[in-house]
């Protein structure tokens, strides 16, 4: 039997609006709206959107408009899972809202009880109810699978990528979610969605150090040809850092995050960006720089975790306090670097994990880089070891008085570089390549390529 509800939804006109111009027109409607059922309706899709803005004052204002009593459960099941996301969103409790919407569910028809619990799942992320958000997030799939609605799995599982990130630090998890949320926006059309979860999977193949997959899905993004705004894709920015990191390629690195630096971003993540940029200054040899931002960063990530800070923004500070932390030991205030480090190594999750092998490592004990344990960090772990790795470099070459820039080009050489390709990365011509290294030949006393990586790897190996 179809609802009078969803008849009416099935009788209005496809709207093919999109961003400031649907949610005006949705609102419009809405003002103008008399019958109680289609301003309900419209109410369905326009809270969605605002919540989707951020705007959830505006989302409570509009369902504060709409009368208790909405003639058919369909309905009042949806605007009650609604009002349990908004108010979430605001810091309160959606339990009584929760309650009122999967009461009526024996009274709704499938497809409905899918979107209730798919709206039952991000209320339950947003007030931090892990296993309510499990719970509602997975039967929400199951309902999407059986009644082929694909979108809105996508959403749900996307919820469920969120759950595991976010508030259980279960990245294993979150990856399969995001690879699904992925799959099923782009069978569905959503590319909104798809490009978002496309950033998501890009995220988590930097974190895993799984680089090939990685500069797959950067491919793919960058035809997806995503909006550029800095704090809407700062995942992509991180992970992009990241790449540069493993590469050893720290100038490109730093003038990334500087980039990023630039703009305008949370002071979190300032504080996870500031500790990556010290990394990379340290990899370059600027301990005089690096110093300060490490401690910079470390001083930003101590802040107290203030009771509307989102559990993402919280892991985040504290990675950029292990990241931090490690910096200061690689420039050499070990005295704050390994004291944060061991404070740090007690965290449970990914948190804890990465500051025990860092402290470890710092402490000249090689970790396992096969134990699975490290498996959701080995991507900061590569790009922290190579920022060692690379400040051990120019150090050793100080009694040669390299300069800064033949120590890059000898780094490029020794990853197997061309001087063609050399020179197109750096700006330069093949000449200009090709001067500096014969000056650097010079001072190392050396002939040949072979020979000059020969001689920086003796004086990069440990005493």
């Amino acid at each position: 039997m179809i609802s009078a509800s969803h008849a009416l939804r099935s009788s209005l006109p496809e709207r093919r609006l999109h961003g400031e111009e649907l949610l005006r027109d949705l609102e419009r409607r809405f003002r103008n709206s008399r019958d109680a059922l289609e301003r309900a309706h419209l109410a369905d899709r326009l809270v969605p959107e605002l919540v989707s803005v951020a705007q959830p004052e505006r989302a409570a204002q509009v369902l504060a408009n709409i009368g208790e009593l909405v003639p058919d459960p369909d309905a009042r099941a949806r605007l009650s899972a609604l009002r349990g996301v908004v108010r979430a969103m605001a810091g309160e409790s959606p339990a009584d809202d929760l309650a009122a919407a999967l009461a009526l569910l024996p009274a709704i028809p499938g497809p409905t009880q899918a979107v209730v619990r798919q709206r039952a799942g991000v209320a339950s992320a947003y007030s931090r109810d892990a296993l309510g958000c499990e719970e509602h997030s997975l039967a929400a799939l199951t309902l999407c699978d059986r009644y082929g609605m694909r979108g809105l799995g996508s959403r749900a599982a996307g919820v469920l990528y969120g759950l595991y990130y976010h508030l259980t630090g279960d990245l294993q998890a979150a990856r399969y979610y995001a690879e699904l949320a992925t799959s099923l926006a782009d069978s569905s059309g959503d590319t909104t969605t798809r490009r978002s979860f496309l950033v998501a999977q890009y995220d988590l193949a930097c974190v895993f150090a799984d680089w090939d997959r990685a500069g797959s899905l950067r491919e793919l993004i960058r035809r997806d040809r995503l909006p550029e705004p800095v704090p809407a894709r700062l995942p992509t920015r991180i992970g992009d850092a990241l790449m540069f990191g493993q590469r050893g390629d720290f100038n490109a690195m730093r003038a990334h995050l500087e980039a990023t630096l630039s703009a305008e971003v949370q002071p979190i993540d300032r504080a996870f960006v500031m500790a990556l940029h010290a990394l990379a200054l340290a990899g370059l040899g600027c301990k005089s720089e690096a110093n300060p931002v490490a401690r910079q960063a470390l001083a930003l990530s101590n802040m107290h975790q203030n009771r509307d800070e989102m559990l993402h923004l919280a892991i985040r500070r504290k990675l950029a306090g292990v990241l931090a932390a490690w910096a200061s030991v690689v420039v050499g205030d070990a005295y704050h670097g390994m004291r944060a480090l061991g404070v740090r190594s007690k965290w449970p999750g990914s948190t804890g994990t990465l500051a025990a092998a860092l402290e470890s490592e710092a402490r000249g004990s090689a970790f396992d880089t096969q134990n699975p344990s490290i498996a959701q960090v080995r991507g900061y772990l590569i790009v922290a070891q190579r920022a060692r790795l690379g400040n051990l470099a120019l150090e050793a070459a100080v009694p040669f008085s390299l300069t800064q820039t033949e120590v890059d080009v000898l780094r490029a050489v020794a990853q197997g570089k061309s001087n063609a390709a050399i020179a197109l990365e750096r700006g330069v011509t093949r000449n200009a390549v090709e001067r500096r290294l014969m000056s650097a030949y010079e001072k190392l006393d050396v002939k040949t390529r072979g020979e000059a990586i020969a001689k920086i790897s003796r004086l990069l190996r440990p005493e």
